[in-house]
């Protein structure tokens, strides 16, 4: 068992270790610094939730914020926290999601979308003072 190829030997005491064995980590060459690998789990898949959470961003951030708008005193926070969340929240979400699972493009995309709140917010704020 200990002469296995998979173990590795621990060297004498004292004797000098190599660059190599000093930076060597169990992670996979990918995450090592090493030529990308391909993503093959389910890209369309992950693509597809990233879209759904990205449109959910798109219209569920200035219905919140409308209503936050059109709101009294009393309810004005919450619409608020709903509007900026679903704006800002889902689409960082989506980022997560395509971050892990190796999309570099849509996970671009994704933080793209934050953006949005800066377009809408203006937009709602110059019609309401016309």
């Amino acid at each position: 068992m200990l002469d296995s190829p998979s173990t590795p030997r621990t060297p004498r005491r004292g004797a000098p270790r190599t660059l190599w064995e000093k930076v060597r980590s169990p992670l996979p060459p990918v995450e090592n610094g090493g030529p990308p690998i391909r993503n093959t789990r389910h890209p369309l898949g992950v693509r597809i939730t990233a879209a759904v959470l990205g449109l959910a961003g798109l219209i569920l951030g200035p219905i919140g914020y409308l209503n936050a708008v059109a709101a009294d005193a009393s309810s004005a926070a919450e619409w608020y926290t709903l509007g900026v969340g679903a704006a800002v929240g889902l689409p960082l979400l989506a980022a997560a999601i395509t971050t892990v699972a190796g999309d570099r493009t849509a996970a671009r995309w994704s933080l793209a979308l934050l953006l949005w709140p800066i377009a809408y917010i203006t937009a709602i704020h110059l019609l309401a003072a016309v």
